[in-house]
């Protein structure tokens, strides 16, 4: 039997190889070129779709305001938000519309704004509440929560009367604090785009001859001025002073010239709201060095500097608690410049006839024992012992001199050394 040549069957074999290879490239060619076409048609329908979308369909129709807590008609407040029909849905900046709303109508506070699909957005407002003023040549610039400027008062009695006519506001829900509490939001809505809800109105900032105040107020280089006692303000407010205004625009956060000495307020506020010390009724700022608060206008809080600002505020609870409890109209200065002690000097100055009572009070730690009971970092109850002295001017605070009788405690911070 004859043999096959090898190098002819060979040849002829990588040839069809070769035919069959290239067949395979081309059928996997044409599948390629088959699912590019698939994969442009698709980003050509998704852009088509993106672009009517945006231009044809999903346009706002309906503007539905809840306006149930806050002065503004749900007009104002749908006005001031930019939001027209026919706009896009899709491009609708909420946070630039909230924005809009909180300077346009600067007695908002909480707004949310929000896309209900198809064509519907849903906008959410309640007032802010006046919480502080800062005093300056004789004019109270009047602050919200988040510090925005919302008028300014030429006086007391004008001052007053603002924090009198913002706290007349109709009872509304807020879904934030809705949907906290039954885990899911709900929204008070009226009549699409024509929502009547509204309360007392407040007016236009205007100076004593009743002539609108520019909103932009830029003041001129000029030391805080005195006047007017403060003790008059309404004791919701806290009555700032020390802070020279550099620009106050109304439905805008305001500024400050001396900006170091504004955020030590923000700070001092801060501290005291973590530890539940509210009704702080002034704060006096003219000297960083010697810091003085007032507490619900009966207790000078004699602050110091800023430093250790969280640990003041503790012994300043404390303090305050202890003396609640022994009167809710008791008088008297609280000082806490000297670093970890509080003295409480009962019915204001302290005089060579005034018994000055200073009470510890421990830096929150575990395993502290019942109220009344004053214990060192380790949990061990810490004894007073009676320091007996010369009488002298009988002030309080460094250098100071007490009474025969007088109770001096340590801060738990200083116990053992």
């Amino acid at each position: 039997m004859a043999k096959p040549k090898r190098g002819k069957a060979a040849a002829a074999k990588s040839r069809e190889e070769l035919r069959r290879e290239n067949r395979q490239e081309l059928e996997r060619q044409k599948s390629r070129r088959k699912a590019m076409w698939i994969v442009i048609l698709v980003v050509v329908g998704v852009v088509v779709a993106v672009i009517l979308s945006l231009t044809v369909f999903f346009k706002v129709t309906a503007i539905e305001v809840d306006a149930s807590k806050s002065q503004y008609s749900a007009a104002q407040i749908r006005d001031a938000s930019g939001i027209e029909e026919r706009d896009s849905l899709f491009l609708l900046n909420r946070e630039k519309a909230a924005d809009r709303i909180s300077t346009r109508l600067p007695y908002t506070g909480e707004i949310i704004v929000k896309r209900s699909f198809p064509s519907k957005v849903k906008i959410f407002v309640e007032d802010s509440t006046i919480t502080a003023a800062v005093k300056y040549n004789d004019a109270y610039f009047v602050l919200n929560e988040s510090n925005k400027v919302l008028a300014k008062a030429n006086n007391i009695d004008t001052l007053n009367s603002l924090v009198e006519q913002q706290a007349k506001k109709k009872v509304g829900t807020s879904p934030k604090k809705t949907a906290k509490s039954t885990g899911k939001t709900t929204t008070t809505t009226t009549e699409t785009t024509t929502t009547t809800t509204t309360t007392v109105q407040t007016e236009p900032v205007t100076d004593e001859n009743g002539m609108i105040v520019d909103p932009l107020t830029t003041l001129p280089e000029e030391d805080i001025a005195g006047g007017e006692d403060i003790r008059n303000a309404d004791a919701s407010v806290t009555v700032i002073t020390g802070v020279k205004v550099k620009e106050a625009k109304v439905g805008y956060p305001l500024q400050a010239k001396n900006a170091k000495v504004f955020e030590t307020y923000k700070e001092i506020r801060a501290a005291m709201d973590r530890w539940g010390v509210k009704d702080i009724t002034a704060v006096d700022l003219t000297k960083v060095s010697d810091i003085r608060l007032t507490y619900q206008q009966r207790i000078t809080i004699l602050l110091g500097s800023a430093s250790g600002l969280d640990r003041k505020a503790a012994m300043c609870a404390k303090v305050l608690e202890e003396q609640n409890k022994v009167s809710t109209e008791q008088k008297g200065t609280i000082d806490l410049s000297i670093e970890g002690k509080a003295y409480f000097s009962e019915g204001g100055a302290t005089t060579m006839t005034t018994t000055t009572t200073t009470t510890t009070v421990p830096t929150l730690v575990d395993g502290e024992t019942s109220a009344g009971v004053v214990t060192d970092v380790d949990g061990n109850p810490v004894s007073t012992t009676s320091a007996t002295s010369v009488s002298g001017t009988g002030t309080t605070g460094a250098g100071s001199t007490t009474e025969p009788g007088t109770t001096t405690v340590k801060d738990p911070g200083d116990i053992g050394g």
